[in-house]
């Protein structure tokens, strides 16, 4: 039996940090100049320490009273100071374990290590240990390695730039407002000050901006557009720094990935767990005939800003070959089952709502308030660009959506947003097919098939504009009734 390592008793003491509230009150409420006030605060500190002691003493306990151990066949958890509780898994059943080295734990030789089944929930794993490299070399051993030497081995390096075109594409200025937000959190009053001072004359550069442009934009909208790049920025930096150095290894046996950094992950991912893989692209992706491979299996893309990328940017050769290695290559046909082209408004019609309507409210805003004039003109254009994009992706999707079903397994083709989705599954990892229809599809003949697979979460993979008589052949095919 082991213990974990002993900062998890500095991260256990951390929970009840709130506790420190009452020495801060105490402080504050015996707070002013007089010396004699101060000394009368020194002399009652035995309270603050006491909590201080307490904070720490319960970090203590609780790590002494987790034990874990690496059995013959098993992996045990046993936790708790008064009740016991004590998770065991099988080593058959896990379906990922997760390494996180963060650069401030390497030099305490302690890494985070997760253990995941398919029996788990969304977002946290089945089992959680921050311990010794030394036990984690230990759980190893008990897991498959990639062996060099296979026939069937495949190792997988891609091109820095592919990382950084891979980081382009897939970052956004929503998560950087997220990474931006934890960042301020963290540093706290440094960057309060910072910003105090520096904001002034942030607005200064942007009124200047503005007066020397040619075509006039309100400062409003340079600042807004400044925060908007600069979000995009910190979520650009992140994903570069959380898939740099990316190396993925597979055999029969077992799929071994390494990314990362500052902080550097090394997956173990069980083939056989893999609930689907989804060939992800962008429109312009699209075009140049690139995908992204990911795939579902619990443990891994779980955790929040992380996607479940097994392969970046690949070209279509690249991505075959990946996918022949992963025995999904077959799954990949021609569409079966084509959407109906009279679909069209369907696919078009929520995007072209929007285009229609934002110059109407906008020119409804300008009558009420013309003196903001330059500003409603400008955050209209800006909002009218993504769903002009949006429109013209539902177009391509309209021609590209579909549904494949062969012998035992099944290929959907569907977009979902800005995004382009192929799904590759086995027959049996799907657990549900829904037919939607509103009284527009059901006059026409037409319906919506939303398909659920094993997963975690059920995520709900949605082909519009299906004609009926196809979804009841898909359904006889499925042996649904």
């Amino acid at each position: 039996m082991y213990h974990e390592h002993p900062l998890k008793i500095i991260k256990n003491a951390a929970k009840n940090i709130w506790l420190l509230v009452f020495p801060l009150l105490r402080g504050i409420r015996t707070f002013t100049l007089d010396f004699n006030a101060f000394y009368t605060w020194i002399k009652g500190a035995w309270f603050d320490i006491l909590v201080i002691l307490f904070i720490l003493g319960f970090g203590y306990f609780r790590w002494l009273f987790t034990w874990f151990r690496f059995e013959k066949n098993n992996v045990c958890l046993i936790s708790g100071i008064f009740v016991n509780k004590e998770i065991i898994i099988p080593y058959k059943n896990i379906s990922a374990v997760t390494a996180e080295h963060s650069f401030f734990l390497r030099p305490f030789k302690a890494a985070k290590v997760s253990v995941d089944t398919c029996a788990g929930s969304f977002g946290t794993s089945d089992m959680s240990l921050l311990i010794r490299r030394e036990d984690l070399k230990m759980l190893r051993r008990k897991l498959p390695e990639v062996h060099k030497e296979g026939k069937k081995t495949f190792e997988f390096k891609p091109k820095w730039f592919t990382i950084v075109f891979f980081s382009f594409v897939f970052s956004n200025s929503l998560s950087g407002i997220v990474y931006l937000s934890t960042f301020l959190f963290q540093s706290g009053r440094i960057i309060k000050d910072l910003l105090e001072t520096e904001l002034v004359e942030f607005i200064k550069l942007a009124n200047g901006v503005s007066a020397k442009l040619a075509l006039k934009i309100p400062p409003a909208a340079i600042i807004l557009g400044f925060l908007v790049i600069i979000t995009w920025l910190f979520s650009f930096a992140a994903n570069i720094l959380r898939y740099a150095g990316f190396i993925m290894k597979k055999d029969k046996n077992i799929l071994k990935i390494k990314m990362g950094t500052l902080t550097k992950r090394i997956y173990h991912i069980v083939p056989d767990k893999i609930n689907y893989v989804d060939l992800r692209q962008s429109l312009i992706m699209k075009l140049f005939k690139t995908s992204t491979v990911n795939i579902s299996c619990s443990g891994y893309g779980n955790q929040k800003n992380e996607l479940p990328v097994l392969l970046p940017i690949l070209t279509r050769q690249q991505a075959n070959r990946a996918l022949d290695l992963l025995d999904f290559k077959k799954y990949i046909t021609k569409r079966k089952v084509k959407v109906s082209k009279l679909a069209f408004i369907t696919y078009t019609g929520t995007p072209a709502v929007f285009i229609l309507l934002i110059p109407v409210v906008a020119a409804l805003l300008v009558w009420l308030f013309p003196t903001v004039y330059d500003i409603i003109i400008f955050i209209s254009i800006m909002a009218e660009i993504p769903f002009v994009w949006l429109f013209i992706i539902k177009i391509v999707a309209l021609y590209t959506s579909g549904i494949t079903i062969e012998d035992n397994f099944c290929c959907i083709r569907y977009s979902r947003f800005y995004a382009f989705h192929t799904i590759l599954a086995d027959k049996d990892k799907l657990i549900k097919i829904q037919i939607v229809q509103n009284p527009f599809d059901k006059k026409l003949g037409r319906c919506r098939l939303d398909f659920y697979f094993n997963t975690e979460v059920p995520r709900n993979n949605k082909v519009k504009g299906v004609r009926i008589q196809d979804a009841k052949r898909i359904l006889e095919k499925f042996e649904f009734s």
